[in-house]
């Protein structure tokens, strides 16, 4: 979405596959939307969304990562509750992962300053869920670095790189699948 301070990317996932966990998700999704309208930062909308849960769904955790692509696109603020990190295809320094780190929503913790990324002309920015990486039996890094490696060769548009790496690591998953793509540089 288009906010005052940049273009904000937002990408998250609740716990759980039940009907309440997808009710969450479009709760978090709406408040995210609010919050961040109302012209908080990355960090204080993890904050508000983590306090929202706390309070109203108590028990019930999720993670999001928000990537604010500040105006003039050089820069990438990326502020990161317990969801896989944002991938940068850089031209320049390669592709690389975001280091943003963060506890999960609905701990009830204070969220750290976004990490600010500097980025090249031409940059992308790619965020995932889980249920696209995630395979019983194979340790997480290792689908990170296979998808960091497949983006890297992968088409330079961002529809095309969305659809080959869903064609290459989607088949027969059974969690759900988002990808979502920018140009941020």
């Amino acid at each position: 979405m288009e906010t005052d301070a940049g273009l904000l990317l937002a990408i998250g996932d609740v716990a759980g596959h039940s009907l309440e966990a997808a009710a969450v998700m479009g709760e978090l999704r709406h408040a995210l939307r609010a919050y961040a309208a109302e012209g908080h930062g990355p960090r204080q909308v993890l904050d508000r969304l983590d306090s929202l849960m706390v309070r109203f769904q108590p028990g019930v955790t999720a993670t999001v990562c928000l990537a604010l692509v500040e105006p003039g696109r050089r820069r990438v603020q990326v502020a990161n509750a317990g969801h896989l990190p944002p991938l940068l295809l850089d031209p320049v320094c390669g592709a690389r992962y975001s280091r943003a780190r963060g506890t999960l929503l609905g701990l009830g913790m204070r969220h750290p300053e976004p990490l600010v990324e500097e980025v090249s002309a031409g940059t992308r920015l790619l965020l995932v869920t889980d249920g696209l990486v995630e395979v019983r039996g194979v340790d997480l890094g290792d689908s990170l670095d296979e998808l960091r490696q497949a983006a890297e060769r992968g088409p330079s548009e961002l529809e095309q790189l969305c659809d080959a790496l869903v064609r290459a690591f989607g088949e027969a998953k059974g969690d759900d699948i988002a990808v979502l793509a920018a140009r941020c540089g």
